[in-house]
């Protein structure tokens, strides 16, 4: 089989917001579903028989690639292992740092000195992606990130993940951190074979803490038959990630999809090889012509070639959706924003900040990313439409321009930007 190139993508991670906990399944499922507005990115793939260890299908599973959020397999894999030590317990208490709680979207909210337990952080980290959660549990086990993300690289050696770095726990943007499908296979095995007592936390469809519930972002646990757990991603870096096991009748397979294009896009694919894997594996193809995964360098050329690292175009730079109540902010930014309005469309909002940016000093212009944020409330929708990543004295001039054209504009500080519960979502 021929390996596609790989289309380079930027490295400004876009990170969807948390759905509230009022939304239904079934809107969830579209969300994930529908399509939205993005590259057409190459990917690399892989479907693999998870009793027998069969490769059934497989593109550039070598490939380096940015592992996003998927690094949380491997935080979630040390965790379970340090439990079943007996060095670490599920309910034992974990309380989250400063630099836990500060870390970017998506996260679940943790307060700084908040108590919660490890079994909570394991959950929160799996179902919700929570960045937060994710640091916790490193320094709960290691004392910092930066010691657990070596020990995540020397466990990544021991299960034969042999092309894979970490840097981190969470899987936010290191262009030093990457991995392959075949190695995210081969953690996903581990995980489903090591730790069956606890496997459970990675088909869990919500999480709930301290009187907060939010569903899961795992689309495909709720729109594939037989989906049974693991993990997304996302970065502009990585594209749209997806390790996926699922069980049909006496097989198990394990998916893994790196670089979508969209979550739509990312959640099509995936259904299409599981598909293909649970046709190829109920017609019981000879084992002498399915490589195994721990061969699969023996069948499939290995890729010296960096991980794709920057999408030109500007696409990463177009007006991003961020969706649900508990957003508490767009790309990963610093700085300040300003919001021009907030709109019951997502047209009206984009057309809102292609017409301010229209509006604004052509400097000012550039310097801001065009952000959309949704908020849905009562099952109505709307769209706030910002420009983020400025300076304060930016910002403040940005909104006199805007002023001074008598249309609205209101800066915001990074710290209301990152609220939640601001009013002005």
């Amino acid at each position: 089989m021929n390996p596609r190139l790989l289309r380079h993508f930027c490295t400004v991670p876009l990170r969807s917001g948390l759905l509230p906990p009022a939304i239904f399944m079934a809107a969830l499922i579209l969300a994930i579903l529908t399509p939205l507005p993005g590259y057409a990115a190459s990917s690399v793939s892989l479907v693999v028989d998870a009793d027998t260890g069969q490769v059934l299908e497989a593109d550039s599973p070598n490939a380096l690639w940015y592992p996003a959020s998927l690094t949380k397999m491997m935080t979630i894999y040390i965790a379970f292992s340090e439990i079943k030590a007996g060095r670490h317990q599920l309910e034992e208490p974990v309380t989250i740092s400063a630099t836990a709680a500060g870390h970017s979207p998506v996260k679940f909210g943790f307060r700084k000195g908040q108590k919660i337990t490890l079994s909570q952080a394991i959950s929160a980290a799996i179902v919700a992606s929570a960045n937060d959660a994710a640091a916790a549990i490193a320094e709960q086990i290691a004392g910092t990130e930066a010691a657990f993300a070596q020990r995540m690289t020397e466990m990544a050696r021991n299960l034969g993940m042999s092309r894979t770095i970490f840097r981190n726990a969470t899987g936010l943007p290191d262009n030093e951190q990457v991995t392959t499908a075949a190695d995210m296979a081969r953690l996903a095995l581990a995980l489903i074979h090591d730790f069956p007592d606890q496997y459970h936390f990675f088909g869990d469809k919500s999480v709930s803490i301290a009187g907060r519930t939010l569903p899961t972002v795992n689309g495909i646990l709720v729109s594939y038959r037989g989906a049974d757990g693991l993990k997304t991603g996302f970065t502009c870096g990585s594209g749209y990630n997806l390790v996926a096991s699922a069980r049909q009748g006496d097989r198990r397979l394990v998916g893994v999809l790196l670089g979508g294009g969209n979550r739509g896009e990312r959640a099509s694919q995936m259904v299409a090889l599981l598909n293909k894997g649970f046709a190829l594996a109920m017609n019981d193809l000879p084992t002498s012509s399915l490589p195994m995964l721990q061969d699969i360098s023996l069948k499939f050329d290995t890729a010296d070639a960096p991980p794709p690292v920057r999408l030109k175009g500007g696409d990463c730079d177009q007006a991003i959706i961020a969706g649900g109540t508990s957003t508490t902010t767009v790309p990963r930014v610093s700085g300040w924003g300003i919001v021009f309005g907030s709109f019951n469309d997502q047209k009206r909002a984009q057309a809102a900040v292609t017409t301010a940016r229209k509006n604004l000093p052509a400097a000012l212009a550039k310097k801001g990313k065009p952000a959309i944020i949704r908020r849905d409330y009562e099952g109505t929708s709307r769209y706030s439409a910002l420009l983020v990543g400025l300076g304060q004295a930016d910002a403040g001039r940005a909104c006199k321009a805007m002023w001074e054209n008598n249309a609205y504009c209101l800066a915001l500080s990074p710290q209301v930007l990152k609220n939640p519960q601001a009013v002005w979502r």
